[in-house]
């Protein structure tokens, strides 16, 4: 009886110092003997969900002055900001407005396209070739991954974070919606009556479809077949 008295000591000490470590470990909440573990605080995002953090100047084909717009690939839109007033605001969007930075000379539209899921969008795309049958233009990606809560005391929060994607690329034939790609094979496949002599195109001149300037000599190409 004894021995068996010494076991209930020594199991109940065991016990009480498990709970005392687990509740340092983990804020709690509650009276008696009841423990409930606190659920932790969400956090702001980290990451950006702009293409680019910094306000540029701009010259808008509706507007008749220049102004300063930053794009959120996030949620595909652009924001104005007005210094003077201390105020930022969502340019509408609008049908057959480019949007030109002036630094870079980097132009957007708002096109319809259709996405690898064959999903039917309309959005800004950046113009990487514009002639007069082909344009063939970038889409900026950026997604949010949710955060993460510790499932136990020896993991740890991640807050949500936004992350940028790779491009993708869509290209518009002869005034039709723009269309993805992303291989020489599926380009070809777009121009099935010139699909052999794209693709020896591309070989000959090592053309490689996510570097833009290539697609924009493909483009000039692409253009005096069809």
């Amino acid at each position: 009886m004894k021995n068996l008295n010494l076991f209930y000591t020594a199991a109940f000490a065991f016990a009480s110092v498990a709970a005392t470590a687990q509740i340092q470990q983990t804020p709690v909440h509650g009276g008696g003997n009841q423990i409930i573990l606190s659920k932790e605080k969400s956090q702001a995002a980290t990451g950006s969900m702009f293409a680019n953090d910094k306000f540029m100047p701009a010259r808008i084909s509706s507007y008749d002055k220049t102004v300063l717009v930053r794009y959120n690939a996030y949620s595909d839109h652009f924001e104005l900001s007005d210094p003077l007033a201390g105020t930022n605001s969502i340019l509408p969007t609008q049908k057959d407005v480019t949007i030109t930075l002036t630094s870079t000379g980097t132009q957007y539209s708002l096109q319809q396209y259709k996405t690898k899921d064959d999903e039917e969008k309309t959005g800004y795309l950046s113009i990487v070739s514009d002639k007069p049958n082909v344009k063939i233009f970038k889409r900026e990606r950026i997604h949010l991954q949710p955060e993460v809560f510790p499932a136990n005391s020896y993991s740890t929060y991640k807050p949500a974070n936004y992350k940028k994607l790779d491009n993708e690329f869509y290209i518009s034939l002869k005034g039709a919606d723009a269309v993805y790609f992303s291989s020489k094979k599926e380009l070809a496949k777009l121009v099935p009556a010139k699909s052999k002599e794209v693709l020896e195109f591309i070989k000959k001149n090592k053309l490689d479809l996510e570097k833009e300037t290539d697609l924009q000599q493909l483009g000039t190409y692409l253009d005096t077949v069809l």
